[in-house]
């Protein structure tokens, strides 16, 4: 029996223009964790019309890539959805009774999904809960607070450590509805980095993180493009599926920079 893959790849045009390997963080009994970048489709859905890596990942199993045909799948199935903006985590697994388990764990709550992010607040503590009740916008591809139409949402937020002017928070959520993060984040006042949609969260600039060091014009830019939330973990282990326990997502290289360069102005 082959060793199981420590990546998948996707050639072009799967998810893009060029070729690109997607780490795998588990792998056993028909279930398969896949780190998602930011900005590639999860899968197609109301928010995103165009096909993502779950797509992909079936047309290259109907095809028989090699490497994906020794995980135990062949009728896969998308567990919880991911938001294109972020990188996160996302699961695929065989249907049947584990896809049905799994499904049964996240629509029950009994998952636990931890983001982290960079932003600007006023807030006086380190900790702060949000549940104003999360609908769908009727024509836009976004949520918005409605004790009307509402489903109940409920996020814990964290703060980890203070850099200067900005912070870096955790946010938790048994279940996330879509971009209840960002949301609940705008609606507590947290401006989320690159965030445009829910607050104006300013990117953060090289100048900014370099004071007193002269930049040749057009060197500065910004140190993370997009918005800076990620997904972080997701907690199994209320699913009870033996050997299924937490998945972690990988940290990006250009976070990993990111927080190297603020570290120096922690206060």
């Amino acid at each position: 029996m082959q060793p199981t893959p420590d990546s998948i790849g996707f050639p072009p045009p799967l998810l893009g223009p060029a070729p690109r390997r997607l780490a795998v963080l588990y792998a056993a009994g028909g279930v398969i964790a896949l780190e998602k970048p930011p900005r590639v489709v999860w899968e197609r859905d109301k928010f995103n019309a165009a096909d993502g890596i779950y797509e992909a990942f079936r047309s290259q199993l109907a095809g028989a890539k090699p490497e994906l045909m020794q995980l135990g799948i062949s009728d896969p199935a998308s567990i919880w959805p991911v938001e294109k903006e972020i990188a996160g985590i996302g699961l695929i697994v065989e249907r049947g009774p584990i896809h049905q388990h799994l499904r049964n764990a996240f629509g029950s709550a009994c998952l636990k999904f931890s983001y982290e992010f960079l932003a600007t607040d006023q807030l006086a503590d380190d900790f702060a809960e949000c549940t104003l009740p999360v609908a769908e916008h009727f024509n836009e591809p976004k949520v918005i607070v409605s004790h009307v139409t509402g489903k109940k949402s409920a996020t814990m937020f964290r703060r980890l450590s203070r850099n200067g002017r900005w912070s870096w928070w955790e946010a938790s959520a048994d279940y996330p509805r879509w971009h209840q993060v960002r949301l609940h984040a705008a609606e507590l006042g947290m401006k989320i980095v690159g965030e445009t949609l829910y607050a104006q969260g300013d990117s953060i600039m090289l100048s900014q993180v370099m004071p007193g060091k002269r930049l040749n014009k057009g060197d500065d830019r910004p140190l993370y493009e997009g918005i800076c939330l990620r997904m972080t973990t997701v907690d199994c282990s209320r699913a009870r599926i033996e050997g299924l326990d937490t998945l972690t997502a990988i940290e990006p290289d250009k976070w990993a920079v990111l927080r190297k360069r603020l570290a120096a102005l922690r206060s």
